[in-house]
């Protein structure tokens, strides 16, 4: 089984499992989906330019 063919699987299962819990709980999914996917992308543009900008600044004398 290849690298691919392992993530389409597991892709697969995760859409599943979201397409069950959305159908079981409508209110909590779309706040789930309206809400906390903005607010998780949010944070890993933060975390991630974190990450890029704290070094950069240590190395040229910012900080």
């Amino acid at each position: 089984m290849t690298i691919l063919q392992t993530i389409r699987k597991y892709e697969r299962e995760f859409d599943l499992k979201a397409e069950r819990f959305l159908w079981k709980h409508p209110f909590l999914g779309s706040l789930c989906i309206f809400v906390g996917m903005p607010v998780f992308v949010l944070i890993c543009v933060c975390v991630s330019t974190a990450v890029i900008a704290l070094p950069a600044a240590w190395l040229f004398g910012v900080l």
